[in-house]
């Protein structure tokens, strides 16, 4: 049976869109909104919620207002979808382990050499420069304690000696 909508797949992630920023505006709606001058923890937010919600809207008017796409659905690129989702995993459980640098680097790399059209030379360029910049916002500009590098990343952390207690 041949589907009705012109571009399903446009359709269905501007309502997955829509649908995440009104789940956060409304699990946001018990924080304090304030105003524009004094703006209260649920300001901000309250906003990128419902630009979220614009976006998805758009997204979603652009899809049934768009012309068909054949084989919408027919293609789905496993390898971009694990090494994305596998890539976000990875950085939340190894950040602190390995530090920021290279955490944002595997990451940044990984992703970007999933695209069919990235080159290995881009790739490690792309998240060596990610990397410096993430590093340089956040550690020094934004002074989040997050290590650059972190302790699984020395010799004294693997070494048998380390893990002996001192008498």
């Amino acid at each position: 049976m041949e589907s009705q909508l012109q571009r399903p797949r446009d359709i269905i992630g501007g309502l997955v869109i829509l649908a995440i920023g009104a789940l956060f505006l409304l699990l946001g709606r018990e924080l304090e909104f304030g105003n524009s001058f004094q703006m209260g923890p649920g300001y901000f937010p309250s906003v990128l919620s419902v630009l979220t919600m614009i976006l998805g809207g758009v997204l979603t008017w652009k899809g049934l207002r768009g012309a068909p796409v054949e084989g919408a659905f027919s293609h789905i690129p496993w390898i971009g979808v694990v090494s994305v989702i596998g890539s976000v995993v990875f950085f939340g459980l190894t950040i602190r382990g390995i530090g920021l640098g290279p955490a944002v680097a595997v990451v940044v790399f990984v992703t970007a050499s999933a695209s069919r059209y990235a080159r290995w030379t881009s790739s490690l360029l792309l998240a060596v420069g990610m990397a410096t910049a993430c590093t340089l916002l956040f550690v020094y500009a934004l002074g989040l304690p997050l290590p650059i590098f972190g302790p699984w990343l020395s010799i004294d952390y693997w070494s048998p000696a380390a893990t002996v207690p001192a008498q």
